[in-house]
């Protein structure tokens, strides 16, 4: 019986492990959840919508705020300790930056520029990923962007009744207790870092592959690169 391989850390699949042979003597390895799209496979036309340039544009805003959450979640938390409720939601504003920055992008938004899609990225996403950018959507729906009375987690409110010096009855509600700090857990968030970072690399890469049909929109400069 062939024995099963345990579970990568984080639970990152097998298909995100990936290595280059450089040549027969060399080599490089990383981690990512899908390769840099390949803009030859996409219409010339898909690369000359300035409307769909000018959303890669803006996100890289987007993913750059939301490269920062990571970084403040990574420097600022231990995931196996404990805090108070002041850090909990200074944990949860992190968080709240990192959701709502990524999914801007693929949102609806007054304007003419198009949402952003993998699709649109030329990238097709495994099912594991499509899960995870999903989650991170319906969190940003339901929770961050929005309070969805059936997502928010709380403990609820309830009623004290009592009388007061003269013996008249009276009550006080005490308001609900609200689940703070992070709604990722350890493994989410890695796997959350993993995706942004490669999202921001695409759009890179189709700005890079996209910029030539617009290069006389936009300042120039010449660099004399020639020897003397």
């Amino acid at each position: 019986m062939k024995e099963s391989l345990p579970p990568h850390r984080y639970g990152f699949p097998d298909d995100w492990f990936y290595k280059v042979e450089s040549d027969e003597n060399t080599s490089y390895s990383g981690i990512r959840c899908f390769p840099p799209p390949d803009p030859s496979k996409l219409p010339s036309a898909h690369l000359r919508d300035h409307a769909l340039f000018q959303r890669l544009l803006l996100s890289l805003r987007d993913f750059a705020h939301a490269n920062s959450a990571i970084t403040f979640i990574r420097e600022d938390i231990d995931f196996t300790q404990t805090y108070g409720l002041a850090e909990l939601r200074k944990f949860q504003c992190y968080e709240t930056t990192l959701v709502v920055s990524y999914c801007r992008p693929f949102s609806e938004s007054v304007g003419s520029f198009p949402r952003l899609s993998y699709r649109a990225l030329g990238i097709k996403l495994s099912p594991f990923v499509e899960a995870l950018h999903r989650g991170l959507m319906d969190k940003r729906d339901k929770l961050f962007a929005h309070s969805d009375v059936g997502s928010v987690e709380y403990a609820l409110p309830f009623v004290a009744h009592d009388k007061d010096t003269t013996g008249k009855p009276f009550s006080t509600m005490f308001p609900p207790r609200f689940k703070e700090g992070l709604l990722l857990d350890e493994a989410e968030f890695e796997q959350v870092s993993i995706l942004v970072k490669c999202v921001n690399k695409a759009v890179m890469h189709m700005l890079q592959a996209m910029h030539v049909h617009f290069a006389d929109r936009y300042p120039a400069t010449d660099f004399n690169t020639s020897p003397r």
